[in-house]
């Protein structure tokens, strides 16, 4: 709804939809029923325009995407019925002016905003465009090369960015009162033409540079959203804005929110902005245990064991979290005043650009409390160790800290892949151990991945939860196992994809594939980023690498399964990727580290083909997504079966967030939902039946077996409980 009042011959026009005053359906009609009083009333000679609570409007109500366009007035309509009210309005900004809240905006005729107002058209991360006239009021206020910048990307910017462009024609300081600034300011205007102030009656100022200006965005685009529609349809939307009238570039702009409303992509993006407010509700399969009913441990005091990258990166999100006291531990003093020196240069750099202030950067700097001895943590509520991947390190840590630390300390580790139990086993009090697997770099990466023990106490899982959020994470709670859920998952896709080098293909082939698909780097160039030795260590843990393998040993097979030892001989011969010379799958030229195909490894591969009588044969693009992704899926269904993962979201947040799956298709969960299951279980079972049975990342999952027999292609939301109804009445 919209709540209507007058003051000193202004209107107000509220909006009132808390928490967020989305554009519903009431809301418009508020609206516009305050309209139609405000330009009756002939004692009101301006219009301000507010949101009620903490924030002006952030768009359009997402749950009415399908049936917006049928009721009056649809947010088009009331855009335009709005910017042609013949007395001023004026839009009055504080929070967040976001999407449809925006385009409200533009067809103010002034808008005004607080200094710490947030505005954006985020449209294009929801696969759609502004559909309300952003993408041709914009540009006629600011010009095509900012609109591309604004729309195609749907960033956020400071109301004094919009501000410098010319979207907002006077800032208010952060504490000023809003609603009477903004009535203040609208009394200083009334009276004066509207000429030039109707925005979509003004003309494109950089019109004549729209052609190379439209070349630019899309070789931006190309690459940093491959594979998205949607930021390619925003583009074109706002070249219209240049070359036609405000009329029939509207006309353009509404077949370009129809063909994207409701696509493949959109769902899958509109799933994905759900997934991660959802996720904040975690809960334990089968135990009624979840973050309604359990609270966290109070924490105030935070230490971190480990100045490696890792450990330098948490340090980092706790302090920008606002955890007030950080101990840093290191014993080893080169790497510890090296990590410090990391973290203390990382926020000077923060204070430069303005992120902080010097005062929170001082402050920062404060919290920080390096500490030389396990003792010295006896009061600290939570621990996070964040050392070498090694289990005999890290139980001789775990060791020591259930020596000192206070009983309630939750104790956490950052493993990527070990035993959480066994390390918690060490300890006196094996409930207060979880995990908390960061991704690196830490204070860049938004994923968490929390692990629960078989003992972590319900309160402790809390704690780890909560303290994720507190840092701004994407925060994940799944069950313990090897690898967990993302690396378990992903290592099927490295095995498969090396495998389809054995057949025939090329690491420069499966990666231009994969890039088509969405993913910003193929297997092949990550690999070479993160360090091919990272794998082949794990390998050696496991006895499985080419030189552990005793003189006769079968090349292509490990304790009887399939095995490509391509991977070994890549690293075996030194060539780890960008920090060995720019030497890995691919060879990395100057400084810009150009990628080219390097002739070394195709021998390396030839060689190995001819050795073991491979006959090469072509593979397309078809089959290397199905091989290359088809395994995640199975074991992501896997996952499910065994209580991992308590739905689908969590693995899709986790692929998306931590393993740059492309956001656009979902996460490969939803993907399987969108492709269909039933063509998913017909391909694995394919691939299965052609491994002769011995591959078993190709073995169909159980549930993803049963779900299709029983129910072909169910909504992905109801996977889980359709599951547990059919093992509750098999049993």
């Amino acid at each position: 709804m919209a709540n209507y009042s007058v003051r000193n011959q202004v209107a107000i026009i509220s909006l009132c939809s808390p928490p967020v005053n989305a554009l519903s359906s009431d809301v418009r009609r508020g609206i516009l029923d305050s309209l139609k009083k405000a330009e009756q009333d002939v004692m009101v000679a301006a219009i301000v325009i507010c949101g009620e609570g903490r924030t002006f409007c952030v768009g359009a109500d997402i749950t009415e995407f399908k049936s917006e366009f049928k009721t009056f007035p649809n947010l088009f309509e009331l855009v335009d019925i709005l910017e042609s009210s013949p007395k001023p309005i004026v839009a009055a900004i504080h929070g967040h002016a976001f999407g449809g809240g925006l385009e409200v905006a533009l067809a103010c005729h002034y808008r005004v905003a607080l200094s710490s107002a947030k505005l954006a058209l985020p449209e294009v991360k929801l696969g759609i465009l502004p559909g309300a006239g952003g993408t041709q009021r914009l540009p006629r206020l600011i010009g095509i090369d900012s609109s591309m910048q604004w729309i195609a990307f749907g960033d956020e910017y400071s109301a004094q960015t919009a501000a410098n462009i010319g979207i907002i024609d006077r800032i208010f300081p952060s504490n000023a009162n809003i609603l009477e600034s903004a009535v203040q300011y609208a009394q200083s205007i009334i009276g004066k033409s509207l000429i030039n102030r109707r925005v979509s009656q003004l003309p494109v100022k950089d019109a004549s540079k729209v052609s190379h200006i439209m070349e630019k965005y899309k070789q931006i685009v190309g690459k940093k959203s491959r594979g998205a529609i949607a930021p390619m349809v925003c583009l074109e939307a706002i070249k219209h804005a240049a070359l036609l009238p405000y009329v029939e570039g509207m006309k353009k702009e509404r077949m370009g929110i129809e063909a994207l409303m409701g696509s493949d992509q959109s769902k899958s993006l509109i799933y994905m902005f759900f997934a991660e407010r959802q996720v904040r509700n975690w809960t334990i399969p089968g135990t009624g245990i979840n973050s309604k009913n359990t609270k966290p441990i109070k924490v105030e005091k935070v230490a971190v064991i480990g100045l490696g990258t890792m450990g330098r990166g948490i340090v980092l999100s706790l302090l920008k979290a606002g955890i007030k006291h950080v101990s840093v531990m290191e014993l080893n003093k080169t790497a510890r005043e090296n990590g410090l020196l990391f973290i203390k240069n990382i926020l000077e750099g923060y204070a430069a650009r303005g992120t902080i202030c010097e005062t929170q950067k001082r402050s920062m700097v404060d919290a920080l409390k390096p500490v030389s001895n396990f003792e010295m943590l006896k009061d600290t509520d939570l621990v996070i160790e964040a050392v070498f991947e090694s289990m005999s390190i890290k139980k001789d840590i775990f060791t020591k800290l259930g020596q000192v630390c206070k009983p309630s300390a939750v104790l956490a580790t950052n493993t990527s892949a070990l035993d959480v139990d066994e390390i918690a086993m060490v300890t006196p009090k094996p409930k207060q151990v979880v995990g908390m697997h960061f991704f690196a770099p830490a204070h860049v990466m938004k994923l968490l991945e929390n692990v629960r023990g078989s003992k972590s106490s319900p309160q402790v899982i809390a704690t780890a939860m909560n303290m994720g959020q507190r840092m701004g994470k994407v925060t994940v709670l799944v069950g313990n196992c090897h690898g967990f859920v993302g690396n378990r998952m992903f290592r099927h896709y490295t095995v498969e994809t090396d495998f389809m080098l054995e057949e025939g293909a090329y690491p420069e082939q499966v990666d231009t594939v994969l890039k088509k698909f969405g993913f910003a780097m193929g297997r092949y160039q990550v690999g070479d980023l993160s360090g091919n030795d990272i794998g082949y260590r794990m390998r050696t843990k496991f006895e499985m690498t080419n030189k552990q393998q005793p003189p006769g040993a079968p090349e292509r097979e490990r304790h009887g399964v399939r095995y490509c030892p391509l991977a070994d001989f890549l690293v075996e011969s030194g060539r780890l990727g960008y920090k060995s010379d720019g030497k890995g799958w691919f060879r990395y030229l100057g400084k810009n580290r150009e990628l080219t195909v390097d002739n070394q490894v195709t021998s390396m591969i030839d060689s190995y083909r001819k050795r073991n009588k491979i006959v090469p044969r072509k593979i397309n693009g078809e089959e290397i997504i199905e091989r290359a992704l088809y395994p995640l899926i199975n074991e992501g269904f896997k996952i499910l079966e065994e209580g991992i993962a308590s739905n689908p979201m969590e693995i899709d947040l986790i692929l998306v967030h931590g393993y740059a799956w492309p956001r656009h298709t979902g996460g490969p969960m939803f993907y399987a939902h969108i492709t269909g299951l039933p063509k998913i279980l017909r391909v694995i079972e394919r691939h299965w039946n052609n491994a002769g049975l011995r591959e078993p990342h190709w073995e169909p999952s159980k549930m993803l077996v049963r779900l299709v027999k029983n129910h072909g292609n169910p909504d992905i939301m109801s996977w889980t409980t359709l599951e547990r109804e059919t093992v509750r009445s098999a049993l």
